[in-house]
């Protein structure tokens, strides 16, 4: 059987990461992405103070949860693949050992 821990590992983390960001948790957007998204709450805070409405500033929150989203769906699909592969290859390799056989 193919040795997959780590990998399973990093997946585990990615499908937490997706969740997270699918639930709308600030923790589970990259550090860039946490700055922006404040900055823009700011911005829509400040307006609500004024009475005013701030859509500029929630189209563009909502375009970060939807590009983080998108990242860490693909970001996960790329892991999910290369797990794939890698127990393929070792299936592959048994059959081909196997094949050889003694006589």
């Amino acid at each position: 059987m193919a040795n997959t821990r780590k990998l399973d590992r990093e997946i585990q983390a990615a499908q937490n990461r997706l969740n997270g960001i699918r639930n709308q948790e600030q923790s589970s957007l990259k550090g860039g992405d946490q700055a922006k998204f404040a900055g823009l709450q700011a911005v829509g805070i400040a307006k609500a103070v004024r009475g005013k409405t701030a859509p500029m500033a929630e189209r563009a929150a909502g375009r970060i949860w939807d590009r983080a989203e998108e990242e860490a769906a693909a970001d996960l699909r790329v892991l999910q693949a290369e797990r794939q592969q890698l127990l393929t290859d070792q299936a592959a390799a048994r059959r081909e050992k196997k094949k050889g056989g003694w006589f």
